[in-house]
């Protein structure tokens, strides 16, 4: 039973990860934290409740300080709602992007976005004002984002208008905006006609003020009370599980019926700020508490880190969106739950009398505990907060535990989706930046980049020998393979790794490290075997371009006192077809000093034979495509004949890989290959055990 409640809440955290209007709404708040916690800080250091503080501030600099704290908290909430909006329609627009959507829609839609906001807000009556725009707007806001965003590319498929591409009318972004015309056109129209039935049917003027006449009736038939506390707690919370800023939705029914402070009400909204907020909206500070306490994952360790100074005056939205737990099913039960447990044993123990009654009002962003001592005068207030946060660590605990494992879940899903990319990329031979993608593999292509800085920090790779044999089947040597394990996702393919590194400037980071393992493995291997045998390890053109490339290598032959002629390195085809004149100089320096180099994935397919006429490669590894499918393909074995053959021509020596059977191996022996690798004599394995391998086998 249990198994399956956790399997629904993974399908429908999927379906909120996948829906492209949730996301929008996250992405959107996301790039508003910036400006929340800009502007809540502000307010915070304006209204910093200690006394001799709040005496010496308007005098600093005869009040201009203030002054300049009004100007950053104006300039952040004054228009947060047009922000929101505008943010929301981005992320929206961004995401049709990446299905075929143009740049010029998204300029357009977050064009249409601004006007139809402007509009449905009144702009063109008498009594608008700009705090319409504001923080207390922010229900309209998205709701105008998102429904202008849907619309205009709705219509906009319809294919209602279309202009004709001939001339100068061929241009991409001239053709998007006339193209945009009608939806244009439509979109707006559709939010006057909606404004001019939202005041002939419900006589208000927009979503906001409906969901607050709503409220206010809702709350009119309710003595003030505990029930009243939960009402607005369960609404406030559940809008903001969706993204929407519930505080700030409610902000005028909580300043009309539960700002003053009466001897009969237990309930007001300093009681909700102090006893209930604690770390703002889903008294999150418990969440960061456990997360520090409990979590050992460091990604979710590092939010938690970021976001403690800003939950401890109340600003969740760090937390909030960055985990995230907003749109986020597993945290939806505690993120309703906790709050509403905090007011029932706050409001139970001030009713009883074990906690006195609020006496004064505290300003929301004062820290926890040091609230609860101002609102009721007594350190019993203080005592109280303490008892709830501990209760809702315990409640948040269990949540966390589900969280990380759909983490994990997720994790090990999205990077199996981003192998495959890589791989489809790999066979069409164009390989795109995944770090940069803006889609799901992307963000899942970052985190793992993180982890392999991490790994590379603590030398968590590690390196395994593939041995090769002569056609005598004694042990020539053996070709270095990196491997990490990830600690969720595990195995990691290895081009993936590499990928990965290239696009984060790790790789010669990864590269010193693997030509000292491989030097070592020479080292060690010289003291037990007598007979001639070589190492190899895979470099790219990244590795040739190094600057100190060169230098790396024959410190590392220094440092472990070993011959050149056993430490080959080894190139890919489709590398190879790149490589400078000063590459290939840098090759004919390497190959002096008694470096051998070879050609990985070979097939004569790709690049030019006149890399094989330099002598700069004294062996090619002929690629697994042709070695895997040799028994069914005739063609394979012609062009396999031909490259033993060209090797007896031009001197150089034939290595086939992925040789997995005795007929498949005889096959390759025939037609002449000089060498053999795969799993038909060794999986991949340490270097103790190659030693012991390499000793059966001479």
């Amino acid at each position: 039973m249990r198994e399956k409640m956790k399997n629904s809440l993974f399908k429908v955290s999927d379906y909120f990860d996948n829906s492209t209007v949730f996301m929008a709404v996250r992405q959107g708040m996301v790039m508003m934290i910036p400006l929340l916690v800009t502007g809540s800080m502000a307010l915070m250091l304006i209204s910093l409740p200690i006394p001799r503080y709040q005496e010496f501030l308007p005098k600093l600099f005869n009040g201009r300080i203030v002054e300049f704290f009004r100007f950053i908290q104006s300039a952040s909430f004054g228009f947060f709602a047009v922000a929101l909006a505008l943010a929301t329609s981005y992320s929206y627009a961004m995401m049709q992007k990446e299905k075929g959507g143009g740049m010029g829609d998204s300029v357009m839609v977050m064009l249409i976005t601004l006007l139809s906001l402007i509009g449905f807000s009144g702009i063109q009556n008498e009594s608008f004002s700009l705090t319409m725009l504001g923080t207390m707007n922010i229900f309209t806001a998205l709701f105008v984002a998102l429904l202008s965003s849907v619309l205009f590319f709705q219509i906009k498929e319809k294919n209602f208008f279309r202009v004709q591409q001939r001339g100068m009318e061929a241009d991409g972004l001239y053709g998007e905006a006339v193209s945009g015309i009608v939806p244009t056109f439509m979109v707006v129209a559709f939010f006057a006609i909606l404004r001019q039935i939202f005041i002939a049917v419900f006589h208000v003027d927009s979503v906001q003020a409906l969901l607050e006449s709503a409220v206010s009736v809702l709350l009119g038939t309710i003595e003030n009370g505990l029930a009243v506390a939960v009402i607005i707690l369960l609404m406030s919370h559940c809008m903001w599980i969706f993204g929407i800023h519930g505080s700030n939705v409610l902000e005028p029914v909580m300043q009309e019926n539960f700002v003053q402070i009466s001897a009969g009400a237990v309930y007001n909204k300093t009681f909700q700020d102090v006893f209930v907020l604690m770390g703002g909206t889903g008294s999150v500070l418990c969440l960061v508490i456990t997360i520090l306490l409990f979590s050992k994952k460091g990604s979710i360790r590092n939010v938690a880190r970021l976001s403690f100074p800003t939950v401890v005056f109340n600003i969740s939205e760090i937390i909030a969106f960055g985990l995230p737990v907003i749109l986020n099913p597993v945290f939806m039960i505690p993120y309703l739950l906790v709050p509403v447990v905090f007011c029932m044993i706050s409001y139970a123990a001030i009713y009883i009398g074990i906690v006195p009654h609020v006496i004064n009002q505290v300003e929301w962003t004062t820290p926890v505990f040091l609230s609860g001592y101002m609102a009721t005068g007594s350190i019993a207030g203080s005592i109280l907060q303490a008892v709830c946060l501990v209760v809702g660590v315990f409640l948040y605990l269990p949540f966390l535990r589900l969280f990380e494992e759909c983490s994990e879940r997720r994790l090990v899903k999205n990077v199996g989706e981003l192998v495959r990319e890589l791989q489809r990329q790999e066979e069409a031979n164009v390989i795109m930046p995944l770090t940069e993608r803006k889609d799901p593999l992307g963000g899942v292509a970052r985190v793992l980049s993180a982890d392999l800085k991490d790994a590379v920090r603590a030398r968590k790779l590690f390196f395994v020998y593939q041995p090769q044999v002569d056609t005598k089947e004694c042990c020539i040597g053996a070709e270095v393979l990196i491997r990490w394990i990830h600690p969720i996702a595990g195995f990691i393919y290895p081009p993936l790794i590499i990928q990965l590194a290239k696009e984060e400037n790790m790789l010669h980071d990864i590269e010193a490290y693997l030509f000292d393992e491989a030097a070592y493995a020479i080292s060690e291997i010289g003291k037990v075997i007598s007979s001639e045998y070589k190492i190899s390890v895979n470099i790219t053109n990244e590795s040739l371009a190094w600057e100190d490339f060169e230098y790396c290598m024959e410190d590392k032959v220094q440092k472990y006192q070993i011959s050149p002629k056993r430490f080959w390195l080894e190139i890919t085809e489709q590398d190879a077809l790149v490589t400078s004149q000063e590459m290939m100089d840098k090759i004919q320096r390497l190959k002096d000093r008694g470096h051998k180099f070879l050609i990985d994935d070979f097939g004569m397919g790709h690049t030019s034979l006149m890399y094989l006429q330099t002598s700069h490669f004294g062996v090619v590894k002929l690629d697994g495509s042709l070695t895997k499918d040799i028994l069914k393909n005739d063609r394979n074995k012609e062009i396999i004949a031909a490259i033993t053959e060209l090797g007896k021509s031009l001197h150089f020596e034939t290595i086939a890989e992925y040789v997995e059977t005795e007929e498949q191996r005889d096959m390759l022996l025939e037609l002449g290959c000089n060498g053999f690798q795969g799993y038909l004599y060794s999986k991949p394995i340490a270097l103790a055990e190659l030693i012991l391998w390499m000793e059966q086998h001479q």
